[in-house]
């Protein structure tokens, strides 16, 4: 299956209270480096959220499906709200789109 196949069209881009986001359990990504987190965070403070979190909706709140670091960072920035896209993912599609997500972050590290 093809990221175009994995992500369906956009549903809407919203502005989304950070108290109503909860972090995937099936996220890969399982540690983040601390003193990353505070880099991304003062960028948050200076810039914003230049790039928005994927989200999809599930029991009353909105999961997140990529931007966990993100949505970190911005916490600690003191942000009440970021920018998210919502997408209508089944389970499976969220756990292809989060390995592929990890893969490409994984790839740019390793060549940088």
């Amino acid at each position: 299956m093809s990221t175009k196949e994995t992500v369906k069209p956009l549903q809407e881009y919203v502005n989304v209270p950070l108290a109503q986001l909860v972090e995937s359990s099936t996220n890969p990504r399982k540690t983040f480096d601390e003193e990353k987190l505070e880099e991304l965070a003062e960028s948050i403070r200076s810039k914003g959220v230049l790039s928005p979190l994927l989200t999809r909706r599930a029991n009353g709140h909105f999961e997140i499906v990529s931007g966990a670091r993100r949505y970190r960072a911005a916490q600690r920035a003191g942000l009440s709200e970021v920018p998210a896209r919502i997408a209508d993912l089944s389970d499976e599609e969220a756990l292809e789109t989060q390995i592929i997500a990890l893969s490409i972050v994984r790839k740019s590290f390793l060549h940088s």
